[in-house]
Order: structure tokens, then C-alpha cells, then sequence
């Protein structure tokens, strides 16, 4: 029966016993056929009858009317409603997805689908792993996720290795079976150097033994070497196939440095093929072409690893475009160019700067993992230059900011009148200076120190509670209680001097003793007391405490007398003193001797007590 639509007339494919009863005897193959037809292919001609009607509803006008004014009604009601999420649910149910193998790029401007985080280590998970475990296996769940996202990922092949300590020689590696992009910090698997596991992870997989090789061989070889990162693109597999190999064309190719080569042979399980391989990249070299197959970039850091990669792919890249015209036809720099240009990428001559705090790759990798960050991955990096506004020190800062307010202007209007006298700043400045005739008294008292033997009086000022008014006291001018012949200014300079050296960390322990400091013995022998003999070789001296703890016992800082005697090898030359040495060393392993003799015999003595008693007993 036709079915009608949005005006739309749809025959329906699948056609009813009585309507074929009235069909011409044409039709009777045609009838036979549908009757005959299996189950499940009526079944499944039905549901196309039905996905037909969806699509000419959902390509008809007024589907489309009726959406706009949804979607139009929805954003005047706030940025993130209820029903334009579900709008967004129902668009990325119907609508095609987008590729899976989007750039880095591009993150900052998606919209937004489930993203799996990569710092997954929390709770129970978490007290597993020390912190610097923790960081790392982010670190490196992180760079699978940007091999992943700029598509160099070959399904669950390829493997990125990094090394956790040395003492014990373990490493982080993928587990063999998940894709770049489910791979997270508590997936990774700890192994040791032959490939046994120490630690499976989050997940029920292993690791591929025979792809581990290659990194073992690599780990053992070379203990700078932190981590390996082992790919194959098309590009890199094409340039691995030239007999001339990378060549210096571009900026990324430079920046590699010297490379190694090897003829790849498979699965390294034989000892000799993993001595060869070791021997090709040599003690020093940092990237490594396999032939025919792909490269092996290494590095002390991550950073710097998944630099030298990003290179290479890079520069096989530009190879494999450049490459039609003909290698004859390129252009190669001098050797003394090429090495040049490789020491200022590699930062070993630094032109434009000398801030060498960065390492090679870290300053890019920062910035790729704010990018994950941002699109929600959830990296668990730690910044090393936070996006944050840094202090200056040397700057000056207001003890009160003025919030802003109408009355924090500099001129305000009062009936139509402005008067910007009244908040000037050297109105500010003359109130500031201004004395005001306090209502309060005090009262000078002497009053005795508590806590000591010898109490002392000292001097207090006392709130005066006996009189309940104070005599006003009439203001001829405005420093009339300030002492006269001194800058008015000297306190508050004063207080802004201990802030600036509190704020600049400029802290002492206070005065220190300056009476033998640079002084020889003949300057200590003038300050001899008079009454102490000269034949005496020992000379007094007066000392001080360094500092009072408790102010009420200021005025107890105790004067005593200290003893300074000459050095006693002042006049020794080089050769007594060895024998001295040598007779004080002597005397000690002498003492040294007896002591282990007298521990000796009380040992056999107790040996012998305990003889006796067993003899005794039995």
C-alpha cells in the first residue's frame, strides 16, 4: 500500500497477499518469487521500507524548519540547555562521525566526544606506584596518545619503551593488544630486560615478546638511553628502501644528526643479530633507520625521543616529495653547513639566547601536552612554565589596592560641581603627615622585671585609667609633637625598608661579634688586660649573648669573660706537623687495639663462665 509523507508519495516495497490475488497473470512469476522469498529476506526488505521513510523525512523542508526553530528557541535560553545537548546527542547519532585520525591541531576547536583520560592512577591504584613512577607512565601514555593522534600508529604494532631506574633495570612498555588512542598510565606494563613481567598493568593483556627485543638489545647496550621509539610510516618505509638513505634536505633531517643503518632482518632472537644491531647505532648516535621497515629514535629523555621521531617523519616526508625530480636535481648543504646547523637545532650553540634550561624537546612537548589538556585528556603533566603571571620583586606595592568605587576617583561631582583638589595626591600625601590630639593618657611607671634574680627596673608607659578625660591640648601646627631637626619621613622609610628586605628574603640572625674577627695573635696581645701577666700565653677577651629571647629580660644580657690562647702550630712547618699526624694516628690505633684485646677477653671469659656451667650441669 503507498504510503504518503510530507506530501512525498512511497511505494512500499514489499506488497500483501490480496493485493497480488488482483494482480494480471503477468504477475504471477513476480508473485511466486515473493511467496517463495526466505524469512529473514522479507524481514530485512521491510526494515529498508522503513529507512527509506526516515530519509525522506529527515531531507524534507519541513524536518528542516521545524529543527532551526528548535535549535533557535534552544540557545536563546542559556549556552549549554538540556534540550541542545540532547540536540548534539541525537546530531552525532545521525549524522557521520568525523575521522578517528584527526591532528594535533585541531583539538583546540573540536567539540568534544568521550575522551578516555590518560592519568587514570587514583585511589587504591595509586599507592602502587611512587610519584615519580606515577609521572612517568603519564608521560609516556601520553606520547602514545600524539603518535596516535598525528597518525603514525600501525593498530596495536610498534612499541614506545622507556626506561623507569636503573638499579633495577624495568621498563614501561604498551600492552599488546590495545590501540594507541586506550592506552593510559595504569595500562602500561612493567617488564625487566629479558621481557618477564614485573607489574601486568590495568589490563589483562601481555606484551609482544618478539617486538621487545629489539628495545632490550637496545636498553642494555646503551644505559644513557632513556627511551626508544619504534615506527614505521610509509614515508619512513620508503626513504628505508633508498640506497641513499635520509638525506640532508631539510631543517628536520639536519637536526638528526648523524645517522646509523641497519639491515633489518626481522625478529631478533638470535644473539649475534642483536650484537650487530648495537654495533650499527654506535655509542653515541641517536637515530637509526632500519632498512626497508622503518627507525628507531632514542633519547636520554622523553622529550627529547619523541623529538628525534618527529623529525624523522618529518624528514622522510619531505624526501618522498622531493624525490620525483630526482636525487641528482636536489640541492645538499656542505658537511661544514650540515654540522653547523645541526649544533644551533641541537642547542649546543646557541645564538639567539643563552637561557639553556630546556632541554631538546621539552619546550615542544610542554606545549603539545597543554594542547591534550585542553581538549580533555587529562595528561597528569607537570608543568615546568606554567601559563601564570610571575611576580617582580623589584616592583613597589600598596599595602591597601583602592577597590574601584565612585569614591576612589580622583574627582567627584557635588551639585554639578567638580572638585579634583579634594582627592589630589598631594592632598593625600598632607593628610598622611598630619597630627590629630589623641584622648587617651598614659602614665610613666617603673616597674621590676620578673624572673630573674637581680630584677631590674624598667621603664613602662601605662594607660592612665585614673583620669576619665583628657586635657585638650590646642594644635598651633601640624608637627608640633614631632621632634624637631629630623626627618619626618625617617619611620615610615624605615618600615618600608624592612618590608622590601623581608619581601627580597634579605633576613639576618641579627648583630654578630666583631672583636677577633681578622685579628692575629699580635693585634689580641695589645688588648691585654693590664692586670694579667705578660708570660701568660692565654689572653682574655669580653664576649656578649648573641640575642635576647624574651623582651622583658632585654636588660639581662649577660657580659662574661672569654679565653683566646695562640694557635699551638703556628710555628710548625710542613714536616712536624706530618709527624704529628703520624704520631696522633699511631696512638689511635694503639687505644684502638687494646680496646678490641679487652673486648676479646671478655669474650672468652664468658665463653669459658658458660663452659662451666654446662660441664656442671651435665
Amino acid at each position: 500500500m503507498p504510503t504518503v509523507t510530507n506530501g512525498t508519495r512511497v511505494e512500499s516495497p514489499v506488497k500483501t497477499q490480496s493485493q497480488h490475488a488482483n494482480d494480471d497473470d503477468a504477475n504471477d512469476d513476480e508473485y511466486r518469487r515473493e511467496v517463495d522469498r526466505p524469512a529473514d529476506v522479507k524481514e530485512d526488505m521491510r526494515q529498508m521500507g522503513q529507512r527509506q521513510r526516515v530519509t525522506m523525512i529527515l531531507n524534507s523542508n519541513e524536518f528542516r524548519h521545524e529543527l532551526e526553530a528548535i535549535i533557535t528557541d534552544a540557545l536563546k535560553h542559556g549556552p549549554h540547555p538540556a534540550s541542545l545537548i540532547a540536540l548534539q546527542q541525537i546530531s552525532e547519532l545521525l549524522l557521520p562521525h568525523t575521522s578517528r585520525w584527526t591532528t594535533v591541531s585541531s583539538l583546540s576547536r573540536s567539540g568534544g566526544s568521550v575522551i578516555v583520560p590518560i592519568n587514570d592512577i587514583r585511589g587504591v591504584d595509586s599507592s602502587g606506584y611512587s610519584k615519580s613512577e606515577r609521572l612517568l607512565r603519564c608521560k609516556v601514555a601520553s606520547l602514545y596518545r600524539l603518535v596516535d593522534l598525528f597518525g603514525w600508529s600501525q593498530g596495536i604494532y610498534n612499541h614506545i619503551t622507556v626506561r623507569v631506574n636503573q638499579e633495577q633495570e624495568h621498563f614501561l612498555i604498551n600492552p599488546f593488544g590495545l590501540m594507541y588512542h586506550e592506552i593510559t598510565g595504569s595500562s602500561l606494563v612493567k617488564v625487566d630486560i629479558t621481557g618477564n613481567i614485573v607489574d601486568p598493568g590495568s589490563t589483562t593483556y601481555g606484551i609482544n615478546r618478539a617486538g621487545f627485543t629489539l628495545h632490550s638489545a637496545i636498553h642494555k647496550a646503551r644505559p644513557d638511553i632513556k627511551c626508544i621509539v619504534h615506527l614505521y610510516t610509509p614515508a619512513v618505509a620508503a626513504v628505508s628502501a633508498m640506497k641513499c638513505g635520509l638525506l640532508p634536505l631539510s631543517q628536520d633531517a639536519l637536526f638528526c644528526g648523524k645517522i646509523s643503518y641497519h639491515d633489518y632482518r626481522g625478529v631478533l632472537i638470535e644473539d649475534d643479530v642483536k650484537k650487530l644491531l648495537v654495533e650499527d647505532l654506535g655509542p653515541i648516535n641517536k637515530v637509526m633507520i632500519l632498512r626497508n621497515h622503518g627507525f628507531v629514535a632514542c633519547g636520554e629523555t622523553i622529550e627529547e625521543a619523541w623529538k628525534y621521531a618527529f623529525n624523522v617523519i618529518n624528514a622522510c616526508e619531505v624526501q618522498v616529495r622531493a624525490a620525483p625530480i630526482g636525487i641528482d636535481q636536489l640541492y645538499l648543504p656542505s658537511s661544514e653547513q650540515q654540522k653547523r646547523i645541526a649544533d644551533v637545532l641541537q642547542g649546543n650553540v646557541n645564538e639567539a639566547t643563552e637561557d639553556r634550561k630546556w632541554k631538546i624537546g621539552e619546550m615542544e612537548f610542554e606545549s603539545l601536552m597543554r594542547i591534550l589538556d585542553n581538549a580533555g585528556f587529562r595528561t597528569g603533566y607537570v608543568y615546568r612554565q606554567p601559563l601564570i603571571r610571575t611576580l617582580d620583586k623589584t616592583a613597589t606595592f600598596k599595602d591597601i589596592e583602592v577597590p574601584p568605587a565612585a569614591s576612589s576617583a580622583t574627582a567627584f561631582v557635588d551639585g554639578g560641581q567638580t572638585h579634583p583638589e579634594a582627592y589630589s595626591p598631594s592632598r593625600q600625601a598632607q593628610r598622611t603627615t598630619e597630627w590629630c590630639n589623641s584622648p587617651n593618657a598614659y602614665l610613666k611607671q617603673e616597674i621590676e622585671e620578673t624572673g630573674t634574680p637581680n630584677p631590674k627596673k624598667v621603664t613602662k608607659w601605662v594607660p592612665d585609667t585614673g583620669s576619665k578625660h583628657s586635657t585638650p591640648i590646642k594644635i598651633d601646627t601640624k608637627h608640633q609633637f614631632a621632634p624637631s631637626n629630623v626627618d619626618p619621613k625617617e619611620l615610615k622609610t624605615h618600615q618600608k625598608q624592612i618590608k622590601e628586605d623581608r619581601f627580597n628574603e634579605k633576613i639576618s640572625a641579627g648583630y654578630q661579634s666583631k672583636i677577633l674577627e681578622n685579628a692575629g695573635w699580635e693585634d689580641v696581645t695589645q688588648m691585654k688586660d693590664p692586670h694579667q701577666t705578660s708570660a701568660e700565653p692565654v689572653v682574655v677577651v669580653g664576649a656578649a649573648s648573641k640575642g635576647i629571647i624574651k623582651r622583658d629580660q632585654q636588660n639581662n644580657a649577660v657580659v662574661y669573660k672569654s679565653y683566646y690562647a695562640q694557635n699551638p702550630f703556628a710555628h710548625m712547618d710542613n714536616e712536624e706537623l706530618e709527624k704529628y699526624k703520624r704520631e696522633v694516628e699511631q696512638n689511635q690505633i694503639r687505644e684502638q687495639a687494646l680496646k678490641r684485646n679487652l673486648l676479646l677477653d671478655d669474650i672468652r671469659k664468658g665463653i669459658k663462665l658458660t663452659l662451666k656451667e654446662l660441664i656442671s650441669d651435665t
